[in-house]
């Protein structure tokens, strides 16, 4: 008879456990949302590539010919600012880069080799995104705005020398790329800008004078950090 009215105990006791676990609620799995990647702020950086076009060259007198063909190297830094609206991205950029991108061809007088060479290029631009990626940490953009640069029209002749001006023409540039945050204030980019000088019109040897215009498709990329 114990046993039995200790088991009853015990069963009675379980059931209860088990009515009252039954009624807890169950917690669900609790999942965390991804950190979004945040392209809000000051950057600096560094950009190095390459570029290629053409020089329009055009004597004043006589209106000859000597156009060609350029391309080189080169390399700056670059200051910007960024201001993030969920996916999408506004902001404002400049650089400043070293440039080595030249070309020459024979003059009209072939005696003499007609040279142009395009030694610095700045850029100031807009740009506007858009965020891709589980954490928005790559941004397709495109961007616009002014550019000038340094540049320089010459004749070479081995007997005379080279002779020859330069100026800072101003124009435009319009383009595009891509930038990928690889850590949370480091980006690395690759774009494509193509850049349209005005006409500006230089000395040459003997006095005479050209009108000259440069054209230049620049590839480059950057890695900036941002503040």
């Amino acid at each position: 008879m114990r046993r039995l009215v200790v088991s009853l105990i015990a069963t009675t006791f379980l059931s209860g456990v088990a009515a009252h676990a039954a009624d807890l609620p169950v917690k669900a799995p609790v999942y965390k949302a991804p950190l979004m990647y945040n392209w809000t702020g000051f950057y600096v950086g560094i950009n190095g590539g390459g570029g290629f076009g053409h020089t329009d060259w055009t004597y004043v007198v006589g209106g000859n010919q000597a156009g060609h063909n350029t391309s080189g190297g080169l390399i700056g830094g670059t200051v910007g600012y960024n201001y993030q609206i969920q996916n999408w991205v506004l902001g404002v950029e400049g650089d400043w880069d070293w440039a080595n991108v030249k070309g020459s061809t024979n003059c009209p007088n072939p005696a003499f080799s007609c040279e142009s060479k395009l030694t610095s290029l700045g850029t100031l631009r807009g740009r506007a995104g858009l965020t891709l990626g589980s954490t928005g940490n790559v941004l397709l953009y495109g961007t616009g705005g002014w550019a000038w640069g340094r540049l320089n029209i010459q004749t070479v002749n081995a007997a005379v020398g080279t002779n020859g001006s330069s100026t800072t023409p101003n124009g435009w540039t319009l383009g595009g790329g891509a930038e990928w945050g690889f850590l949370p204030n480091w980006s690395a980019k690759l774009e494509y800008l193509y850049v349209g000088f005005g006409s500006n019109t230089y000395t040459v040897d003997t006095a005479l004078q050209v009108n000259a215009k440069e054209r230049v498709n620049v590839i480059r990329a950057g890695v900036n950090y941002r503040f």
